[in-house]
């Protein structure tokens, strides 16, 4: 089995697509299955034609990003592709449309389809439309016609929300693969810690909360934060998420987004009233150090095979120039010899225990090797 990755910072579509996808074969061969990560600003039918035209039969997966994490750093306009290549590896694909409609149903009818292959073992990649709808219910669908017996990783697309298969290209959508073959092990982390006593979402409609404690979601929010202003929110909200924590002491981040007139807050993602959790804070040294902490997760990572991550753009924006840190302790840990891709993802698809969520500001990070060498 063998791996391969390349990316291009090009800005013609088919020439982006091509020098990316040839790099990887060099390394590959023929592949078996084909990870495609774009950016924005490009046509998103022509890349997909310029890149079947290269990997024929190849099964396809792939998504628009908010930038690509390459081992020369982050590229906010490129493409970058991974291919693999090898007997042992099954993959099975399912492009669902228009998720928003039913997020619910189009996760069970992209498990139905994965399932069809009769594949009983290995990883779902799931790459949904990152700002549409009750994402948190999608996971909760996939996983329930699933079930415990795979593992799920991904992340949501971001601006120019498009998701790619062999099949074609959807925008608004979700492309998912069932993979077996590979040995994947998963870290995820975030590095925001509580900073204050839990809170009761006391009413709340979706991704916006009206009130906290009672009163008025955003006088809540301030009263937690020392010097916090409606003028200060569009960069303290980066700051200072809110935490919610599962059975284990493990806290799912939601980021607020926007203030409304009426002190309202619209949240990135969907949280259920009633929901008790705390208002979370982070230094940006946090972040970076949390990362160490990811990869730790994972063991002997320098000795896996490739690594593939899935990194917030929320975690960027708020890091700003700071942002190669971050990825410095990744390059540092996994050594000059061992490929990486990944990509800025608008949520994130892991788990800290079985079951997958949907997550705000956090890493995952997939220490990959193929299943038929021993760890």
């Amino acid at each position: 089995m063998k791996f391969g990755s390349g990316y291009s910072k090009t800005l013609d579509s088919a020439q982006a697509a091509i020098e990316s996808v040839e790099k990887a074969l060099e390394e590959s061969g023929e592949p078996s299955l084909t990870f495609l990560i774009t950016t924005e600003f490009y046509d998103h039918n022509v890349v997909f034609k310029s890149v079947k035209n290269l990997v024929g039969d190849s099964k396809i997966l792939g998504f628009c990003s908010g930038g690509i994490i390459t081992p020369e750093g982050l590229f906010t306009r490129g493409i970058g592709a991974c291919t693999l290549s090898g007997k042992k590896i099954r993959v099975k694909t399912s492009l669902q449309k228009n998720i928003e409609d039913n997020p619910r149903l189009a996760g069970e009818k992209a498990g139905k389809e994965l399932l069809s292959a009769g594949i009983d073992t290995g990883t779902v990649f799931v790459f949904p439309d990152g700002a549409a709808a009750n994402i948190p219910d999608l996971v909760q669908g996939l996983y329930n016609h699933m079930g415990p017996d795979f593992q799920y990783v991904g992340g949501g697309s971001a601006f120019n929300t498009y998701q790619v298969t062999e099949k074609g290209v959807e925008k608004g959508g979700l492309a998912t693969a069932l993979v077996e073959g590979i040995d994947i092990k998963t870290g995820i982390g975030h590095g925001w810690q509580p900073k204050t006593d839990p809170m009761i979402i006391t009413r709340s409609n979706g991704k916006k909360i009206h009130e906290i404690n009672g009163i008025p979601a955003f006088d809540a929010y301030c009263g937690q934060i020392n010097d916090m202003s409606a003028e200060k929110f569009e960069f303290t909200r980066m700051k200072y998420s809110l935490g919610f924590p599962d059975i284990s002491g493990n806290y799912l981040i939601r980021e607020p987004f926007t203030l409304n007139p009426d002190k309202s807050m619209d949240l990135v993602t969907e949280i259920p009233q009633n929901a008790v959790g705390n208002v979370m804070e982070s230094e940006i040294s946090d972040l970076i150090e949390n990362m160490g902490k990811i990869l730790l997760e994972i063991g002997e990572i320098e000795k896996t095979d490739f690594v593939i991550i899935f990194d917030c753009i929320g975690r960027y924006l708020f890091m700003g120039d700071e942002f190669h840190k971050e990825l410095e302790v990744i390059t540092e840990s996994i050594g000059q010899n061992v490929p990486l891709l990944g990509a800025l993802t608008f949520g994130e698809v892991g788990s800290y225990i079985d079951v997958p969520l949907l997550h705000n500001k956090t890493t995952v990070i997939l220490g990959c090797k193929f299943a038929s060498e021993k760890r």
